[in-house]
């Protein structure tokens, strides 16, 4: 009797276990050995060329559950691992929780700008990374975000930033449409900080306000900052186009204006396992309602790729930096990193490595 007591106690507990929300690990690692000309040698005024590695690998951890009312509520933790001081703590990649369903995605806390991502990615590939990849506003460390369900073939996602305390003026907010018309996809998105600028990832070297938090935000009263970016790719048989301009505003307290464009274009020829991409990007000097600093660039950018299986793959990337005379009074080397590492003078990288996605 105690027997059966027994088993049926277990039975009961085997059928009436509760069902545990689905999680998953995925991300990715990359390795980089590069030799670049024009590094500093660290002294205030000398360069030199040097050998330079860096490993990055992103660990993504995600879950997701199924609600009784049909909608899905999802989480992600992220953090990029082994690359100094960018992402390299749990949740400061990404920590947010989303609600979603045929209505939509509403998500909340840290999450990528998608304007960021647009250049990020597809157009700062191949060579482009720190130069049309590389804005400050990477995303929002408390943001609210929506992204819209497909109609017509676009997609619409709208976010906001509700700063980094209750005592923070800096708000930021964007808007972006990407979609198809055809063969041809367009990325279009706005981004904006009110009374404040952007600090990608608590980047904040002097250890103030935003240092170590999640997409900081600098208070200043009366500054502003904006970015956007008008994006065109398509494919015509083996060959893929990719087009780009985008704009950068920044707006001190005082009223002195800087405004910079970019211009990019870029493509690659697929063939077997193989693929070479080659592109231009011009950024003019800055303006600032009184002069024109000679602080513009160009970058000219080369890749070629090779599919070792189909999660990693090899390559080879050629990137040079052509800057203008008064670079070296350019204090924003988010803009151009290459031609920051040392001085105002050009600059070449040349790198290979592999990316394997999990």
């Amino acid at each position: 009797m105690f027997k059966r007591v027994l088993l049926a106690v277990a039975v009961a507990a085997a059928v009436s276990a509760p069902a545990f929300a689905e999680v998953s690990i995925n991300g990715s690692a990359e390795m980089d050995l590069f030799y670049r000309t024009n590094n500093s040698d660290g002294t205030a005024t000398g360069t030199t060329g040097k050998l330079l590695q860096e490993i990055a690998i992103v660990v993504n951890i995600d879950g997701k559950d199924k609600l009784d009312n049909g909608s899905t509520l999802s989480w992600r933790l992220a953090q990029k691992v082994a690359t100094p001081d960018r992402f390299d703590a749990m949740g400061i990649r990404e920590a947010w929780i989303a609600y979603g369903g045929d209505w939509g995605t509403l998500k909340f806390g840290n999450q990528w700008s998608n304007t960021y991502l647009i250049q990020d990615w597809p157009y700062g590939s191949k060579g482009f990374s720190g130069t049309m990849g590389e804005v400050p506003n990477t995303g929002f460390g408390s943001g609210i975000s929506y992204a819209s369900p497909s109609f017509g073939g676009f997609n619409l996602t709208a976010a906001y930033d509700f700063g980094n305390g209750n005592n923070n003026a800096a708000t930021a907010y964007e808007v972006t449409l990407q979609g198809a018309i055809g063969p041809v996809n367009l990325d279009m998105g706005y981004f904006a900080v009110e009374d404040g600028s952007p600090i990608p990832n608590g980047r904040d070297w002097a250890g103030g306000q935003t240092a170590g938090k999640a997409n900081g935000m600098k208070d200043e009263k009366g500054a502003s900052y904006a970015n956007w970016v008008i994006g065109a790719r398509g494919s015509i048989a083996d060959v893929a186009l990719r087009a780009a301009v985008r704009n950068i505003n920044a707006e001190t307290p005082t009223g002195v204006e800087a405004d910079q464009m970019g211009y990019l274009l870029s493509g690659t020829y697929g063939f077997g396992k193989n693929a070479l991409s080659l592109g231009y990007m011009l950024q003019t000097a800055e303006k600032d309602g009184q002069n024109q600093n000679d602080n513009d660039f160009e970058t000219i950018g080369f890749q070629w790729d090779y599919s070792l299986s189909k999660n990693t793959g090899a390559f080879l990337q050629i990137r040079h930096n052509m800057v203008g005379k008064n670079w070296g009074a350019n204090a924003a080397a988010w803009q151009n990193d290459d031609g920051k590492a040392g001085s105002k003078d050009n600059a070449t990288r040349i790198l290979v490595g592999t990316w394997t996605g999990f």
